[in-house]
């Protein structure tokens, strides 16, 4: 009787053993959830210190940071728009608005690029929403598509003078 546990007991511990050594291999490479990064770094490259206020036309420096975890090397653009309080941004709908600026990166799986990027507002305005973005080419539609990835940067606009 003590035989025939300790049998069972050294074949479930030799059962666990190959689980775990041949797992790894197995799923070496395999992306379980694959998705896309999209991120405002402030001036000095890292989060925090955004800028809030600026007067019309007065640029500043900022940065984007965008990255594949999507198991395939992905060409991405970053578009740029501006809205208010009243814009309607998700993650399924874009920014109804005019794209004011575009960057293009292409990474491969597991890479990432920071993109220094320099911005000025056109008009006037409390609580203007900079919103950047994540679109990548689909070659089934031969063009880019949205990636379901946005963020934004509320700002206060003045005129000068």
């Amino acid at each position: 009787m003590i035989d025939d546990e300790f049998k069972a007991v050294a074949l479930i511990i030799l059962l666990a053993s190959a689980v775990i050594s041949v797992y790894p291999v197995i799923s070496e490479g395999r992306i379980v959830e694959p998705f896309s990064e999209l991120g405002i770094l402030g001036p000095t490259g890292k989060l925090g210190n955004y800028t809030r206020e600026v007067a019309v036309g007065q640029g500043f420096d900022l940065f984007i940071y965008v990255g594949n975890h999507e198991g395939r090397c992905e060409y991405y653009r970053v578009v740029e728009k501006v809205g208010d309080q009243n814009s309607n941004v998700s993650d399924v709908v874009p920014l109804d608005a005019s794209v004011r600026a575009s960057w293009e990166t292409v990474l491969p799986s597991e890479g990432n690029n920071t993109i220094p990027i320099r911005v000025s507002m056109d008009s006037a305005g409390l609580n203007r929403r900079l919103v950047l973005e994540l679109w990548k080419y689909d070659l089934a539609s031969h063009g880019f598509v949205y990636d379901e990835r946005w963020t934004q940067l509320w700002l206060n606009v003045t005129l000068t003078g």
